[in-house]
């Protein structure tokens, strides 16, 4: 069987990847993940992507795909999940395709929704290591619980320490 998670960021698709994996084996694939493990290794498309990401660019779709499917070919019988991806149709469309030419099919899409106000207010609470990925909240403290690492808002850039042009302060939970 396999699965893609769909929602708005904040809606639980790690939370709930993470509770599927563990109950029935999947294969995780978050793109997320994918670049990161990728960037450490200093493969072909992890260098690629690690251009981008230092000039503080998107990852072109091609790259993320490429990824997804480099993924998909290591475990060729394994049942997969699919965290948050795709994002747009043109990637929706490349899926599609990678899948066809593997000869794998998606079983089901399930779909997140989240009132507004509550996705509001856990992404304001929302904090993530930027070495590891380690996924955390304001109760997480300044500090990664897994690497030691600061822990930043999820969109704040690592190496100047800002969001949205404005400095970030850690600040320890109270």
């Amino acid at each position: 069987m396999n699965i893609v998670l769909l929602g708005a960021p904040g809606a639980g698709k790690g939370t709930q990847s993470a509770r599927l994996v563990d109950e029935f084996g999947f294969t995780h694939l978050s793109t997320g993940d994918l670049l990161r493990a990728a960037v450490k290794e200093g493969t072909e498309l992890g260098v690629k992507a690690k251009s981008y990401m230092d000039a503080g660019e998107l990852v072109p779709d091609e790259v993320v795909i490429g990824l997804v499917e480099e993924k998909l070919k290591a475990a060729p019988e394994a049942s997969f999940l699919l965290d948050g991806f795709p994002r747009t149709p043109a990637q929706a469309v490349a899926l599609d395709g990678v899948l066809a030419n593997l000869g794998k099919k998606l079983d089901y899409a399930i779909a997140l929704e989240v009132d507004s106000e509550a996705l509001v207010a856990r992404m304001s609470q929302r904090r993530v290591c930027h070495e590891c990925g380690y996924p955390g909240t304001v109760e997480t403290g300044p500090v990664c619980p897994k690497c030691g690492e600061p822990v930043m808002p999820h969109r704040a850039c690592k190496a100047c320490g800002t969001y949205n042009g404005r400095q970030v302060v850690a600040v320890e939970a109270e």
